[in-house]
């Protein structure tokens, strides 16, 4: 028989389960605490009793997400370098199958959440691309004179275009990863030992083709011919007959 303690924490874990089940399937970060009660199976009495208010079961939903994600970015077999890829790889392979609940999430934390709330969605995942780039750096292949907090930021503006350009729909979650991982390589190289800025050239190169090929599949799925390359957007078109 379980003890107190035991079903106190039985009754916390499904009612997280059930805030994100509601996330995924509304899309939204909206729900009322009585909806939640009903879809946990607990009476409208105990997420207050157990989290004390809405914003605390937000807050224990994005919890296990990080910890979930750092669980199986502690498992991947790549060098510090690699790792910053192979990580952009992991948001995709976690957002796949759950995509209501992470742009219910992402919403909420850059749109209508408040600061507060970003700051709580935020900062943990800063420290973690901190962490990263800190033991690139201590492994040789960023220079010494990188200033670690300075780059974890620009790092996050690159991830955070891409993704909230996913929330928006305005890429896909393949287009997302694309766009994630040559901004990071091109950001990388930046400020790469010569060594590891060799790798980071191919890598961006790498991307650079996978983007030309995911552009022109989008092209083509709009009917739209003649499929511009990505690395001419922007570019004056010659007048006719010019």
């Amino acid at each position: 028989m379980a003890t107190r303690e035991e079903s106190k924490a039985m009754r916390r874990r499904a009612i997280v389960a059930a805030a994100r089940s509601l996330m995924q399937e509304t899309g939204q970060a909206g729900f009322s605490m009585r909806a939640l009660a009903d879809k946990a199976g607990v009476s409208i009495a105990t997420p207050y009793n157990l989290f004390g208010s809405k914003q605390a079961v937000m807050y224990a939903v994005i919890d296990a997400d990080l910890e979930e994600y750092q669980s199986r970015l502690e498992t991947l077999e790549t060098d510090e370098l690699d790792t910053f890829f192979e990580a952009l790889r992991l948001v995709t392979e976690l957002y796949a199958p759950e995509p209501g609940f992470y742009r219910a999430v992402l919403f909420a934390a850059y749109g209508d959440g408040g600061t507060e709330f970003r700051a709580m969605f935020g900062g943990p995942r800063h420290a973690m691309w901190r962490r990263l780039v800190k033991q690139a750096q201590a492994a040789g292949h960023l220079i010494p004179e990188l200033e670690p907090n300075s780059f974890t930021i620009h790092l996050g503006h690159v991830l955070f275009a891409c993704t909230m350009e996913w929330v928006n729909g305005l890429l896909s979650l393949e287009e997302m990863q694309a766009h994630g991982q040559y901004g990071f390589a091109v950001a990388l190289a930046g400020v790469a030992t010569p060594e590891a800025a060799g790798r980071l050239r191919e890598r961006a190169l790498e991307y650079q083709t996978r983007l030309n090929g995911l552009y022109r599949e989008r092209q083509k799925s709009a009917g739209k011919p003649g499929a511009q390359r990505l690395d001419t957007l922007g570019e004056p078109q010659a007048a006719a007959g010019g």
